[in-house]
């Protein structure tokens, strides 16, 4: 077993497979546990509420998330074992397309609820489809590539890293894509209102746009910092410093799930159909 500061990781072979450059923080690890607990907590009674069953996914991701930190937090006690590392880093990397499936339906509810649809170059039904299509392909991607160090090969060490990075470079292209979509609808819609939001002008639809967009450059930055460090491999600068996980990662799919929390689809949706019907 492992002692001192790192790296840790199983003796395979005479050869030592490395999990952790550093021993994970358990506080840490702990503190986020709490926070997306409460997150899916909070979006579980929001999506029975208002009966959003499109944020299914996000309710994953959420759990994917703290059981993720959890993962992280068990394995600051023993960083050598396998299935704490496995646990974390499959959770923690399939949380983020889970969350990314959500924000691309959440653009497709909100453009129809705005009856918007003759603003987007794709038809939106389809638009949506794709991108949780290539989501899905981006999840697979990440369960595989998480998975594959189990066996504690070295060789299926260098094969997850390449799996991993295809499946991030992939997500990046679609999310830089879907990005672009979105600020095309919200110029035109802003220069061209259809009949719901100029009938309601009280209606806040922009402040939607500007969320989805947000947490849109929050996943893209995500996805660039993961990439970097899976591009850097072992003894990287990104992978040797816990910081990045939390900074770069953590933090930015808390706030994803805490700006839906706040500005939930659902209200908007909710307020066009009360306007319509009086």
């Amino acid at each position: 077993m492992n002692t001192g500061d790192g790296p840790f990781g199983p003796v395979v072979n005479g050869t030592q497979i490395v999990f952790f450059e550093y021993r994970p923080n358990k506080t840490a690890g702990n503190t986020f546990v709490v926070l997306f607990g409460l997150a899916s907590l909070a979006h579980l009674l929001r999506m029975v509420r208002l009966r959003a069953w499109f944020c299914i996914p996000l309710l994953l991701g959420g759990i994917s998330e703290t059981f993720g930190y959890h993962g992280r937090a068990i394995a600051s006690d023993n960083p050598v074992k396998t299935g704490p590392f496995i646990m974390q880093n499959l959770l923690i990397l399939a949380g983020a397309p889970f969350l990314a499936a959500t924000i691309y339906m959440v653009l497709g509810r909100v453009v129809v609820a705005l009856e918007a649809q003759r603003h987007s170059i794709l038809n939106v039904r389809w638009m949506t489809k794709i991108y949780v299509f290539i989501d899905i392909a981006c999840i697979f991607s990440q369960f595989i590539g998480a998975a594959m160090p189990a066996s504690g090969e070295p060789d299926a060490f260098v094969k997850a890293r390449i799996i991993l990075i295809a499946g991030l470079v992939t997500q990046l292209a679609a999310l830089s894509i879907f990005i672009a979509t979105c600020w095309q609808i919200h110029r035109r819609l802003s220069r061209d209102p259809p009949i719901s939001v100029a009938a309601y002008p009280r209606i806040s639809w922009e402040r939607y746009f500007w969320v989805i967009e947000a947490m849109t450059v929050l996943m893209i930055i995500r996805s660039v910092v993961r990439a970097v460090e899976y591009l850097q491999g072992e003894h990287g600068f990104v992978i040797s410093h816990e910081i990045f996980i939390y900074l770069f990662d953590a933090v930015p799919m808390f706030l994803v799930m805490l700006a839906l929390l706040f500005w939930h689809p659902g209200w908007l949706i909710r307020r066009i159909r009360g306007y319509e019907k009086v």
